[in-house]
Parts: structure tokens; C-alpha cells; sequence
């Protein structure tokens, strides 16, 4: 099958030794000229010329492959994607230059604007090679470090091969698929935020009151003041969870709301019955889910696991608090209606402590 090798771009090109030119960034050297650099890289070693040629080099090139390269939003960024690009036009079927706005040696601009940039334009490549029927693959050894870590962490949750060669290692190294379930639960609980947020401009103020409501969405935010006014977008890693869920496909959708208050889902304190230490407080929490409409003692939460779907059709749900031989057996219902949905759920009152 066709490949979409999407590959950071460096300044290796430029700043390798034994290279009939002299580049330093510090300097402020001119960078060389055009031609003297083509003509040299049609001759070379692919291995010893840059970087990205050797790691390209070991993935042995087709005819039908497409390649993009991510060059940074410096001069020399985009001049050796330019470069490297020439190089490779008329030894594979197509190749992209694709700039990452704001990913630059600026520190105000790096974190907040350029790695995000660096998701977005990765995310519409993958998008790209889907829609062509190519299998995407990361080329990860160029360009800034924060990019590489976070094409590793894309290429996990998205089951994406990288492919990386330290500047000291001969073979090439083929980052191993972690053994990740990338569950998007999270996310589509949260779904309208994230549409919210990323819709418009937000002020931070506004904001704020989600964050009051969701604390767990806080490390996913943050603030910038523009003019004197304080505004929050979704941070790097917000993005990337937001932007990798988006991408994992089809999903149950988090059930609608519950018109019912908290204090009217608790059915569980006016029923006489042993209860183990913490009962109270792992209630509340499972109360606290917005979906939840009621919470009531059954036997019925006794035998295999201590959270199993009852009742899919009708979204009820058995949950098991306590230490083995001392539980207290509950019965959760939901607004969830079938398997998906429920078990959607189900997955999320797994992850609440129970202590």
C-alpha cells in the first residue's frame, strides 16, 4: 500500500559537517545558495546529508509515496523543507511543504500557537492520506524536540508508526507501538465544551465558570491577555486530545442530562443497610454525574465485575462499593439508552475512586 510519510523538518541539513558550506545560526549567516546545495545533495550520501534524508533513506522510497514535509516558521526551517522537497519530487509520487505557524524560537509563541499548529496541520495529513487511500507514517527525527515528543504521543493514540534515527545511531529505530486503548470517553463527555471553546474567541472570565463546574478540564486551558483583556483557548494538550478524539472515529454520544438535582438521585441514605466506610462520599460522586437520574440499593450489583451493565436498553447499571465481603450493591440509572451508550457510562464510573 501507497505511504504518507510525514516528516519533521530540522536545520540538519544545513549545520551537519563536512558540507561545502558554513551555516551557523548564531552567526546570522547568509544561507547558501540554492544551487550549490541541489547539486551537492544529488550526490551525497543520503545518510550522512541531513537527518530526514536518513531516516527516509531506510523507509526505501516508492515511486508511490507521498511525502509532507513540517518545517518550522524560521527562514531556515522553510529553506531546508525547500531543499529536501527538490530533492525528493522526481523520486516519489508527490511532495507537500507544510509551514507550522508560529513554531519558531520564540517562547511566546512556541507553546501556545506553534505546537498546536504542529497538530493541526499533522491531523489534516492523516485526514489526507485516509481519504487517499495511504497508510500515514511519522519520519520523527528533525526539528525542534517538543515537536518529536508530540508526534510520538499522536502516533500512540492514533496507532501510528514512528520511525526515528538519533544523529549518533547507524539503524534506524522503530518507536514501538505503545499498548494504549485510546478511550475518547473523557472528551465526549465533555463534548460541548470543547465545541464551545474552540468555536469563538472565549474571555476568560466566561471560562472560568466551566472550569468551576469541570476542575479535571483546568490543565487543558489556558490564558493569554490581548490589549489589556484576558481570553482562554485550549492549551497544546487539550488540543491534541480534543483533535486525536475527533479523529478516532465514530462513538457513542455522552447520554443527555438528567433534569434531576443531586439530592434527588440519592435513593441510598433512607434505606436501612450495612454500609462499609466511604460509602457516603462515593455516592455523592456517582450523583454528581449529570447523566445519572437515580442511585438505589440492589442485590442485584452482586457477582462478576463490580461495574456491569444491567440493563442496556434502559441504561441501568450495577456498581459494587466496598472491600470484598463487607460491599454495598447499587443500582445506577441513566438517561443512556443501548449498548453503546450505557457502556460509555459504565467506563466512566469505573475511573471514579472509590477512596
Amino acid at each position: 500500500m501507497a505511504r504518507l510519510l510525514i516528516t519533521t523538518v530540522g536545520t540538519s541539513l544545513l549545520t551537519n559537517r563536512e558540507r561545502p558550506w558554513s551555516w551557523s545560526p548564531w552567526r546570522k549567516d547568509p544561507l547558501p545558495d540554492i544551487d550549490v546545495v541541489d547539486e551537492w545533495l544529488a550526490e551525497a550520501d543520503p545518510i550522512q546529508a541531513s537527518a530526514e534524508m536518513n531516516t527516509l533513506h531506510r523507509r526505501e522510497i516508492q515511486k508511490t509515496d507521498q511525502i509532507a514535509f513540517l518545517h518550522s516558521d524560521t527562514d531556515e526551517g522553510r529553506y531546508c523543507s525547500e531543499r529536501l522537497g527538490t530533492y525528493y519530487a522526481n523520486r516519489c509520487r508527490d511532495v507537500r511543504q507544510c509551514p507550522l505557524e508560529a513554531l519558531s524560537y520564540r517562547d511566546d509563541s512556541f507553546a501556545q500557537r506553534g505546537l498546536k499548529s504542529l497538530i493541526s496541520v499533522t491531523l489534516a495529513e492523516i485526514r489526507y492520506a485516509h481519504n487517499q487511500t495511504l497508510t500515514p507514517i511519522f519520519c520523527a527525527t528533525g526539528g525542534f524536540k517538543a515537536e518529536i515528543a508530540f508526534l510520538n504521543l499522536l502516533g500512540a493514540l492514533l496507532n501510528i508508526e514512528v520511525y526515528y534515527i538519533h544523529e549518533l545511531h547507524r539503524e534506524e529505530v522503530k518507536l514501538p507501538r505503545l499498548p494504549l486503548t485510546w478511550d475518547t470517553d473523557y472528551v465526549l463527555q465533555h463534548q460541548d465544551f470543547f465545541d464551545w471553546i474552540t468555536d469563538d474567541l472565549r474571555r476568560s472570565s466566561e471560562v472560568e465558570s466551566w472550569l468551576n463546574a469541570s476542575p479535571e478540564l483546568r490543565p487543558l486551558v489556558e490564558n493569554v491577555v490581548d490589549n489589556g483583556e484576558s481570553y482562554a483557548y485550549l492549551n497544546a494538550a487539550g488540543e491534541l486530545l480534543f483533535q486525536a478524539a475527533q479523529m478516532s472515529g465514530p462513538r457513542a454520544v455522552w447520554p443527555e442530562a438528567s433534569p434531576n438535582s443531586p439530592e434527588e438521585k440519592d435513593g441510598v441514605s433512607g434505606v436501612a443497610h450495612h454500609r462499609p466506610d466511604g460509602w457516603q462520599p462515593f455516592v455523592n460522586k456517582l450523583c454528581r454525574i449529570d447523566c445519572v437520574s437515580y442511585v438505589r440499593y440492589s442485590e442485584n450489583a452482586y457477582g462478576g465485575t463490580p461495574v456491569k451493565v444491567l440493563n442496556a436498553e434502559n441504561g441501568t447499571i450495577g456498581v459494587r462499593f466496598g472491600p470484598r465481603g463487607n460491599e454495598l450493591p447499587l443500582q445506577v440509572e441513566t438517561t443512556a439508552r443501548g449498548n453503546e451508550q450505557t457502556e460509555l457510562v459504565a467506563s466512566h464510573i469505573r475511573r471514579i475512586k472509590q477512596y
